[in-house]
């Protein structure tokens, strides 16, 4: 049976661009939200707004959450008014966050018990990424739900992976993240060196861009970090989140990392600096203040040569 009836529970930075994809995409779209004005935000384009996740569940072949923590997921789903009173059987929920694995293959087991089926989800990409469809969905559980779970994620991202097991994409997406962090820290790191010893600016960050050392974290933040600029795409409350999942998820499988560990501190640094909802590269204020300081000289956008 194909998915023809989608909740969304969570309507978020992600959760938005998500159920208006869905939306467009001709699926019958129910949302949930703590917030009314973003379901309210949506009901223009055909979303059913509902009071509670056990309104939203039900009548759903398909349940979709984009929740911040796992303490939420879980009061939403098994807490008072939550999905699992107005679930069925034959029901499919997808979880998009980022949480511990092992909470996440404990809940696909206990609602297999009353015959409902949990999917790990996550997404590699940031707000900015979803609202253009430009993520990535990693899927953990049951082979023959992802084939039926896999045409309505493709509406919405560019690309839907099939990992493995229950647990085992929520593991994959600690993995994203933490080399994320780690590629973080060497370009702040090599940014602040290359700007203490004076160069250009706006060539080392055209060298690093298109040579060896290029990467998507330098080509769409190198310029804001060069500038100062640490709007946040990913805060440091959401880093220190993820980054400590994955240091826990390495010390349960007695793994070493290091480099993790040590930007971990450096993460809590910028926390207790009042940096919180900063974006993560704040972390090179850090390494400014170590440098005894740097000056700035770049432009907000490259700079051109007029014509002759």
């Amino acid at each position: 049976m194909s998915v023809k009836n989608i909740t969304v529970i969570g309507l978020g930075a992600m959760g938005t661009p998500i159920a208006t994809f869905l939306l467009k995409g001709g699926y019958h779209v129910t949302g949930f939200d703590i917030a009314k004005k973003r379901m309210s935000n949506l009901v223009p384009l055909g979303l059913k707004a509902t009071k509670s996740p056990k309104e939203a569940a039900k009548g759903a072949d398909l349940i979709l959450l984009s929740l911040p923590n796992w303490d939420v997921i879980r009061e939403v789903v098994e807490g008072k008014g939550g999905i699992l009173e107005g679930a069925k059987k034959g029901q499919i929920i997808i979880d998009t966050s980022t949480v511990p694995p092992w909470e996440s293959e404990a809940m696909a087991e206990r609602l297999a018990r009353k015959g409902i089926d949990w999917m790990d989800v996550p997404i590699s990409g940031a707000a900015n990424q979803a609202r253009v469809g430009n993520m990535v969905f990693m899927v953990g559980g049951k082979k023959s739900i992802f084939n039926k779970v896999k045409p309505v994620l493709d509406k919405v991202g560019k690309k839907t992976v099939y990992v493995g097991k229950n647990g085992d994409a929520a593991m994959l997406k600690l993995i994203v993240n933490h080399t994320l962090f780690l590629n973080q820290a060497a370009a702040i790191e090599g940014l602040v060196l290359g700007l203490k010893a004076g160069l250009d600016p706006d060539i080392m960050l055209d060298v690093l861009t298109s040579g060896a050392a290029g990467s998507d974290l330098i080509a769409a933040r190198g310029r804001d970090m060069l500038m100062g600029n640490f709007a946040a795409k990913g805060p440091v409350w959401l880093a220190i989140k993820d980054l400590g999942l994955s240091l826990e998820s390495a010390r349960q499988l007695g793994v070493i990392v290091p480099m993790g560990g040590l930007y971990y501190q450096l993460l809590l640094n910028a926390q207790y600096n009042g940096w919180d909802q900063s974006d993560a590269t704040v972390v090179m204020k850090i390494y400014e203040q170590l440098a005894g300081g740097i000056t700035r000289k770049i432009q907000k956008s490259p700079s051109r040569k007029k014509r002759g």
